[in-house]
């Protein structure tokens, strides 16, 4: 029971990254660059946060490794 519970949260933290992240591109892409930074660079950066923080869970951890590989991001700077 305790592994389903565990599951279902990191599927549900998943599932509110990837809508943050999804609601979060879409204006910055629409509005074009004002001054501000790459939204790529931005998404990889966090992603890469996700996946190097001491404490993550490791299905968040797989995720989030999986989403930073599929965005292109450098897979040189992830963790051996």
């Amino acid at each position: 029971m305790k592994r389903i519970r565990t599951f279902t949260a990191a599927v549900a933290l998943a599932m509110v990254m990837a809508g943050g992240l999804t609601l979060g591109v879409a204006p910055a892409e629409a509005g074009g660059k004002k001054g501000g930074g790459n939204a790529q660079e931005a998404i990889c950066a966090y992603l890469l946060q996700v996946i190097t923080y001491e404490y993550v869970n490791p299905l968040i951890k797989q995720t989030a490794t999986q989403l930073y590989l599929s965005y292109g991001c450098d897979p040189s700077k992830l963790p051996s």
